[in-house]
């Protein structure tokens, strides 16, 4: 049976193996995200808002085959994906409890779209500007929240940006669209951006 002091050995010699994988643990943390944090750049914002169509084009299935009490039967050609908005998402960090950008990522973020609304290919069209926020507060406080910071930008495009402020619309959804968890910082962060929805 081991003693108390090769007891002693054997916790000193993990020690530095726990401290090795909590350091790691952190790093896979940080590094997972900073690649959720992609910037979308002017080019990718033209790429999916622009175009003739307001809309994404439907997905078309083949055949489908469906089985139930009767057996197996074939149906035609169907729509599965009804035409939606072409809209692209990105992420602006703001200061806590505030509409005031955060860092430079957000602002650099912002110079991208405001270059997007103010080329060419995307004049003359309309667009909502919708904020969501994480599930963090009650409804009522998130859906002013997201309002508030869709508004902060629609202001930052129209004071830096040759764009047409009557283009675009605000609408806060706060935090009933969330495009991921929200029990840690990770999700949380996801959930808290701004989506450009292409209208008309």
């Amino acid at each position: 049976m081991p003693s108390a002091t090769q007891h002693r050995r054997r916790r000193l010699a993990a020690l530095p193996l726990a401290c090795l994988l909590g350091l790691l643990a952190g790093l896979l943390w940080a590094a997972s995200a900073l690649a959720q944090e992609q910037m979308v750049p002017k080019e990718e914002l033209i790429r999916q808002l622009g175009g003739k169509e307001p809309a994404a084009t439907p997905t078309r299935l083949g055949k489908v085959r469906l089985r139930g009490p009767a057996g197996v039967k074939s149906t035609g050609d169907q729509l599965e994906q009804p035409a939606r908005p072409k809209e692209v998402a990105i992420l602006i960090h703001f200061r806590y409890d505030s509409t005031e950008l955060a860092d430079e990522f957000s602002r650099q973020q912002l110079r991208e779209a405001g270059a997007a609304f103010s080329s060419n290919e995307l004049r003359g069209l309309a667009f909502e500007i919708g904020g969501h926020t994480d599930a963090q507060g009650s409804e009522a406080y998130n859906l002013e929240l997201s309002r508030r910071r869709a508004q902060a930008v629609k202001d930052a495009l129209c004071r830096g940006y040759k764009v047409d402020c009557g283009a675009f619309e605000v609408k806060g959804y706060g935090m009933s669209e969330p495009v991921a968890g929200n029990d840690d910082e990770v999700g949380r962060s996801l959930n808290r951006r701004v989506v450009f929805k292409r209208l008309r």
